[in-house]
């Protein structure tokens, strides 16, 4: 979230969700929950009424893959959650948090003009990984 002073106001960030890198391959949603709730109140998913927290799997071994989505209730929590925990250790690993980009962002060619496809998570929508998170 940066402030411009130009305005005297902070500029909202375009998606409420951050893309997390490097996590822990034993951790379940409530870990992620009780970690990353700690910076704001985490989105409640309408269809499952869990939390929006998505975890992504190796599709031939059902094994996490140390990555995943993590969507709050407004932008500002995503924010902070990218500034307070980019570049923090937990449980033994390095942590990478930015922003999330929606599927589609930034123009390309109709759902297939991005390389490698979306990410999607519980209740459609989905994410592409963060530029460089990879």
């Amino acid at each position: 979230m940066l402030f411009c002073a130009d305005t005297m106001s902070f500029d909202l960030p375009d998606t409420d969700t951050v893309y997390v890198s490097g996590l822990p391959t034993n951790i379940t949603e409530r870990d992620i929950e009780e970690f990353f709730g700690s910076i704001g109140v985490i989105k409640t998913d309408k269809k499952t009424r869990g939390k929006k927290i998505w975890l992504y799997r190796d599709k031939a071994t059902g094994g996490l893959k140390g990555d995943g989505t993590v969507s709050y209730d407004d932008p500002f929590s995503a924010s902070s959650a990218v500034e307070w925990f980019n570049g923090k250790e937990w449980k033994g690993h390095m942590l990478s948090v930015t922003l999330a980009e929606r599927k589609g962002a930034g123009g390309g060619y109709g759902g297939g003009g991005q390389r490698g496809g979306g990410y999607g998570g519980r209740g459609g929508g989905g994410y592409d990984r963060a530029a460089g998170g990879g």
